[in-house]
């Protein structure tokens, strides 16, 4: 079983909104799980890619941020970049693979992709169709920034858990952002934009009322 599971699409998804969470949560002896949907094959590649191609070295890249994450279960799978939405099948694997790890929490994007990535909104609905379609009950939650900008507002859930991490993991996290080479402008523009998200991490929690919670599980 799986207590605490990420579905994403591209590779570097998993870091920048909840590698903390999963660096706190692998420490205390909960068993976390990552499946990636692309290889992230239409990313950028800053001229790195001369050796072996983009998918490759972004996998690779992607393996050595999850061991830095303490990832126990991994799960790279070769759906097209940006083409996620024209995938339907992707819900019966999604269903059969929560029936099999039984995750007792999963984090994904929330209907906007944050972003509106059309990645991240496939995403999002393929997740919830898979749910439905497995029965499994779980906690859903959705990345959430605190202040999104304003073009990101429509469809934004606030945050109903927020979690500051400790100064070790935070620096375990940049650590694991810096793996995503081919990816270097993208995380600085992350950084340049949500700084605060480095070190505070912030889910909707589907179904939650009430005040901001710290724990997802």
């Amino acid at each position: 079983m799986v207590d605490l599971l990420l579905v994403v699409p591209h590779p570097d998804d998993e870091v920048f909104g909840a590698g903390g969470t999963l660096i706190e949560y692998r420490r205390r002896g909960l068993f976390t799980g990552l499946i990636t949907l692309t290889r992230g094959d239409k990313g950028r590649d800053l001229g790195l890619a001369t050796e072996k191609p983009l998918p490759e070295l972004r996998e690779e890249e992607l393996r050595k941020a999850a061991e830095i994450l303490q990832i126990g279960h991994l799960e790279i799978h070769q759906y097209p970049d940006q083409g996620v939405g024209q995938h339907p099948e992707i819900v019966d694997m999604l269903a059969d693979r929560f029936n099999n790890l039984k995750p007792r929490a999963i984090i994904t994007f929330p209907p906007n992709g944050v972003n509106r990535h059309v990645d991240h909104v496939a995403t999002h609905y393929w997740v919830k169709r898979a749910l439905e379609k497995s029965g499994h009950p779980t906690r859903l939650f959705y990345y959430s920034a605190p202040n999104p900008p304003a073009e990101f507002r429509d469809g934004w859930l606030p945050p109903t858990h927020r979690r500051d991490l400790a100064l070790d993991v935070f620096g375990q996290k940049i650590k694991a952002m810096a793996q995503h080479r081919t990816q270097a402008l993208t995380v600085l523009r992350f950084m340049e934009r949500f700084a605060g998200r480095l070190w505070s991490e912030t889910f909707h929690l589907e179904g939650h009322e009430g005040p901001v919670q710290s724990e997802l599980l």
